[in-house]
């Protein structure tokens, strides 16, 4: 190989490891992004790190939910049509004394680990409860 096909490889080379570096490094939407269903929000989940080996589909859904499933006995997965129903879901737990809902623009996580779900889906945690 000649110096010039070799300078051109290793410079390929870094943009592709400079590129892919950056993708993995690129932090989630603060405030959560959106998810069309509980599906593809099982599949966010289970990305982050969080086991969801049977997604049950609640039907009919959750009150204020469009769908709404859980993944075993402490994971509940909920999207919401607007942020009326997301909010008014919020009041409904308020008092309840969830201990923490993960919540997206759309979407509620109710898991063990809501640090590790927003840390990788983004949003905010509410807390509230013991």
């Amino acid at each position: 190989m000649n110096r010039t096909a070799t300078g051109t490889a290793a410079v390929i080379l870094a943009f592709s490891l400079a590129s892919c570096a950056a993708s993995e490094l690129s932090p989630p939407p603060e405030d959560g992004g959106t998810f069309e269903s509980v599906g593809d929000l099982k599949e966010a989940v289970e990305s982050a790190g969080l086991a969801c080996p049977e997604l049950v589909v609640d039907s009919p859904p959750s009150k204020f939910a469009a769908s709404s499933a859980s993944c075993g006995e402490f994971t509940y997965l909920a999207i919401y049509t607007d942020d009326v129903y997301l909010e008014s879901q919020l009041d409904l737990w308020k008092p309840g004394g969830q201990r923490a809902v993960n919540i997206g623009k759309n979407w509620t996580v109710v898991s063990e680990d809501p640090d590790l779900i927003q840390k990788s889906l983004g949003g905010s945690v509410l807390h509230t409860g013991p």
